[in-house]
């Protein structure tokens, strides 16, 4: 116990007086004449006593009245568990709002983050002016200052709900350690929340007990805006089969529909739409959920899109308090198939690699991931590369100096090459090492190598083997044994091992020229296992090894956008720009909002969009009615925004420490909370109406008395 006035317990000594004029003003006895002498002799005895209690009772309630009184003055307090720090330099508060999506949820027609900005501009205003103050909001990228009280007030009345806020427990952490600047202050940090789960889960409590175990001294108070029993209904994180389309094929949409428990069992129907270029809407299908806590999925199919950028959303019927997690956005490519040329000495020298890339068995369904075209060596000069993504040769011959520089003036203008060397280049090393032949190659032929033994990737990190990192353990690469390979020394200071044979040497290199990329593979991918293979690649029983490594080279050589159009609001976004582009400029249309003109740089190969902050399609266009550029991306909210169950706060308290947090409802309640937190609770309510209750009693009490007297 603490007194906010003690000076004035002094005042206790007036006790004194009271039994000072009790001494000196008893009454006498009188004297009174009575025949009946024996009658007043026999009460005599018992007139004492009681005369003695009352006289007892009525000093003990006087005394009391002044101690009572004197200590009521003193202001007394019992010792609350926020008076933490020295505080000799006044208060450093933070104040960290929530502003998720969730927080966007309606009851009594005010959002739940209204609802916590009202009462935190109230809080702020109680604390005293020269307080230091920080707003933190949760996501932000710039970190939080403390500064002046009016300036926090301000920011807090600016707060907007935010798709692309970042986790609560960050913002809550970085409070606590921005407090820790200041260890003569008293510390708080106001938490607006409305404590739900997925919010407050175990790694979150773990996070910040960390911080507070590290800084001692701070106070949390968390301050509840939630609504008690939240009803909704909403769509979970939005999955495509594939962001990017070969044409004629068709891609699935996959989402969860949950609902709180009072929702539970509802039926709903889930739709989708598509959004054409001017606008219109076209429903492509609907299949009916019955809603439940755990999720129901839904799988949505959509088929026969034409090329181009496809944008649209998928919706739950229905209304609810929180309407973000209702429609989920995406965006589909349908991409034109990379056209690549493979040269050989003959067309039955190519005909193993055209079947890898485009399977005959896809022709009747365009839905080939290439368009293969095939010429022999004799007719590559003469061949225009310029609508070519990449060429491929196969076991080449020794080529003309003008052979190569057409292939150089194709890669270094944004082309893809690849060279496969084989048989055909033996006893013909300086034409191969030859300075036209170098521009291009990464690496110095040596001798034919009979010890490679099989294809072993060091590792699975470069995009060519994209496709094999999953089962990179899986597959079985010592069943598909390479008899002899080429060795290469002397590599370009640029040039890159994509992957190795098990002997440790390099089996595909990768080399730059200009703005085109090239690959140089050290042993052919062409041969036929009744001549005389210098490997069994492409003819094993099962090669499907073979089918995703030729995949993955032709995706990276002809650069195949394989990056997603579908993101999470807050994510950098970045878009290609086309091969032997001559663009300056483009317009980045928002969800909503004027259309943004940007400008591009020389030389610049990508389009990078950082403010993605609001949830719907985007689109980057160029080139005005011919279109020579149209991207899209989609933005939504966190999969988990609509998840609304609350978390109990003992659960919390439990896992923070009783004495570093306590819970606040409402601005009566979270007055008198942070009064008991700062300074505790005081008495001198109590203690006057105590003194009330005394007083009665003695006026009561000496009444009967003088009266009965």
């Amino acid at each position: 116990m603490s007194f906010l006035s003690p000076l004035l317990l002094a005042g206790a000594a007036l006790v004194a007086l009271p039994i000072l004029l009790h001494l000196v003003m008893r009454r006498e006895p009188q004297r009174v004449e009575f025949p009946a002498l024996r009658f007043v002799r026999k009460r005599q005895s018992v007139n004492q006593t009681r005369l003695k209690l009352r006289h007892w009772i009525l000093l003990a309630l006087r005394c009391a009245f002044i101690a009572i009184l004197a200590l009521a003055l003193a202001r007394p307090v019992l010792q609350g568990s926020g008076l933490l720090g020295s505080g000799k330099a006044g208060l450093a508060a933070a104040v960290v709002i929530d502003n998720s999506p969730r927080m966007g949820y309606l009851e009594k027609n005010v959002t739940r983050l209204e609802a916590a900005q009202e009462t935190a501009t109230w809080l702020l205003e109680q604390l005293p002016p020269e307080s230091e103050v920080a707003l933190v909001e949760p996501g932000r990228a710039r970190r939080a200052k403390l500064g002046e009280r009016d300036s926090a007030i301000l920011r807090t009345e600016r707060l907007k709900v935010s798709a692309a806020s970042g986790p609560l427990a960050e913002a809550v952490v970085e409070s606590i350690n921005l407090l820790a600047e200041r260890p003569d202050h008293r510390r708080e940090i106001y938490v607006f929340t409305d404590l739900a789960a997925v919010v407050w889960n175990d790694g979150a409590l773990t996070e910040i007990r960390t911080a507070l175990d590290k800084n001692e001294g701070t106070k949390l108070y968390l301050v509840d805006v939630g609504a008690e029993d939240p009803v909704n209904a909403g769509l979970g994180e939005l999955e495509l089969s594939s962001d990017h389309l070969a044409t004629g094929e068709a891609v699935t949409l996959r989402a969860d529909a949950r609902a709180t428990a009072n929702l539970a069992g509802n039926s709903r129907n889930v739709e989708v739409w598509l959004v054409t270029g001017d606008g219109k809407q076209a429903k492509r299908g609907q299949q009916p959920v019955t809603l439940s806590a755990a999720g129901e999925a839904v799988e949505l199919p959509i088929a026969g899109l034409a090329e181009g950028v496809h944008q649209g959303y998928v919706k739950l019927s229905g209304d609810d308090p929180l309407t973000i997690d209702n429609t989920r956005y995406f965006t589909i490519s349908v991409d034109p198939p990379p056209r690549v040329l493979l040269v050989g000495m003959s067309a039955e020298s190519t005909q193993l690699m055209a079947e890898a890339l485009a399977p005959a068995a896809l022709a009747q369904t365009a839905a080939s991931r290439f368009a293969v075209e095939r010429v022999t060596f004799n007719t590559l000069d003469r061949t225009s590369l310029t609508t070519f993504d990449t060429v491929m040769l196969l076991d080449p011959p020794p080529l003309s100096a003008q052979q190569w520089r057409h292939l150089s003036d194709f890669v270094q203008t944004g082309g893809g090459l690849a060279v496969m060397l084989g048989r055909n280049a033996v006893g013909n090393l300086d034409d191969f090492n030859a300075a036209a032949a170098r521009l291009l190659l990464p690496g110095e032929l040596k001798w034919v190598s009979s010890t490679a033994g099989y294809l072993s990737p060091a590792n699975y990190n470069h995009p060519v083997l994209r496709q094999l990192v999953d089962i990179a353990e899986a597959t079985p690469w010592p069943a598909f044994p390479v008899f002899k390979s080429w060795a290469v020394s002397n590599l370009d200071p640029a040039a890159a091992v994509v992957a190795t044979f098990a002997d440790g040497s390099p089996a595909i290199v990768e080399g730059l020229f200009g703005t085109g990329r090239v690959l140089l593979v050290t042993t052919p991918l062409s041969d036929r296992a009744s001549d005389e293979p210098w490997n069994l690649l492409p003819t094993n029983p099962d090669p499907w090894p073979f089918l995703a490594l030729v995949e993955g080279m032709a995706d990276y050589l002809v650069g195949r956008d394989v990056r997603g159009l579908n993101f999470a609001a807050g994510r950098v976004v970045s878009l290609p720009l086309p091969k032997r582009s001559d663009l300056t400029t483009y317009v980045l249309e928002p969800p909503t909002g004027s259309p943004l003109p940007q400008s591009l740089s020389p030389g610049q190969t990508e389009i990078i969009v950082t403010t993605t902050d609001q949830v719907g399609n985007y689109r980057v266009r160029s080139g005005g009615e011919r279109a020579t550029l149209d991207r899209g991306f989609s933005i939504n909210a966190a999969g988990d925004v609509g998840q609304l169950e609350r978390v109990s706060f003992d659960t919390i308290a439990t896992a923070l420490g009783e004495d570093r947090v306590e819970l606040a409802t409402g601005q009566s309640n979270l007055s008198s909370t942070i009064d008991l937190g700062r300074v505790g609770r005081e008495l001198y309510p109590w203690l006057i109406a105590l003194v009330a209750l005394i007083l009665a009693c003695e006026q009561w009490l000496a009444d009967r008395f003088y009266k009965s007297g």
